[in-house]
């Protein structure tokens, strides 16, 4: 009789565990599918922007309120395809920006793009809207795309190859941007002082685009006001507590969205792809809103 009595507790016992078991069980599918879910559609698809205000003495009072958009790193083909385009390009839009800013890696270096699919980016870019220029440099990645000069082009891009612009904004005061080849091409970092040295230092205001953050060091000398960067892609998995997961080559010094050094502004767009790791986690893809304001 003892050992029926025990057996039958025993099952007893064993049935109520089962259903916790089971609700254990579907607990951790349900984290395993919405994880899943998250990285692969609103980790990689869904973008936000990222505000900033940007306000500098020697930005000209005809400036003030200016509104600048960077795009950065692309990556065409990986998680970003004609929707996300088309969805940037309308959140872009309905900020109204003063000028557009792409520093850089359009097409993802893994991807070949047809005829069909250049002309359908180009016709994308191509509704960009803003009141004054769009402009863009080449990435690490641009060089080696033989579309890509074509296609940034084609959507009215100005293309600063080691080269700058004055631009011109309600009076006679311009501002300089200029825009430098990444590390491995051939990048021409005397280009700052050159220009400076031809308008004999009447512009107030420098902005310097790169792709790669660890070229400011190379032009750190001639204290520009803003530089804009890209190419971390936000280190792609962001885990509280621990930086720099996954740093890219050529961003090991500077890797933040935001460093002040030595006066200037350096900010780094986490960029909208992936590349070879095709997820982003707590890291959306994104572009970012700079308003100028005179101090």
């Amino acid at each position: 009789m003892k050992d029926i009595k025990e057996e039958t507790i025993i099952e007893e016992e064993e049935k109520k565990e089962h259903p916790l078991l089971k609700k254990i069980i579907i607990i951790s599918i349900l984290i395993i599918v919405l994880s899943i879910t998250y990285i692969n559609i609103i980790g990689t698809k869904v973008i936000e922007v990222k505000e900033y205000k940007v306000a500098s003495l020697n930005l000209p009072t005809s400036f003030d309120g200016f509104k600048v958009i960077q795009i950065s790193d692309i990556h065409y083909g990986t998680t970003i395809n004609n929707k996300e385009l088309n969805n940037m390009v309308k959140k872009i839009n309905e900020l109204k920006p003063d000028i557009i800013l792409f520093t850089g890696d359009l097409i993802d270096k893994n991807i070949n793009i047809n005829d069909t699919t250049k002309e359908e980016i180009i016709e994308i870019l191509s509704r960009l809207e803003c009141t004054q220029y769009k402009y863009a440099i080449y990435g690490d990645e641009d060089y080696s795309n033989d579309n890509y000069e074509n296609i940034m082009t084609e959507s009215d891009f100005i293309l600063l190859d080691n080269e700058s612009t004055l631009l011109y904004y309600k009076d006679k005061t311009p501002i300089m941007i200029t825009g430098i080849s990444p590390i491995d091409t051939t990048p021409n970092y005397n280009i700052v002082s050159d220009t400076i040295d031809e308008i004999d230092l009447t512009i107030l205001y420098r902005i310097i685009l790169i792709h790669e953050p660890d070229a400011y060091d190379n032009i750190s000398y001639s204290n520009p006001d803003l530089v804009l960067a890209g190419h971390t892609l936000g280190n792609m998995i962001r885990i509280p507590g621990i930086e720099n997961l996954f740093t890219a080559q050529n961003a090991k010094k500077y890797n933040k969205d935001y460093n002040k050094i030595n006066g200037t502004d350096m900010f780094i767009s986490s960029g909208l792809g992936t590349s070879n790791f095709k997820s982003r986690i707590n890291n959306r893809p994104s572009f970012n809103l700079y308003r100028f304001y005179k101090e």
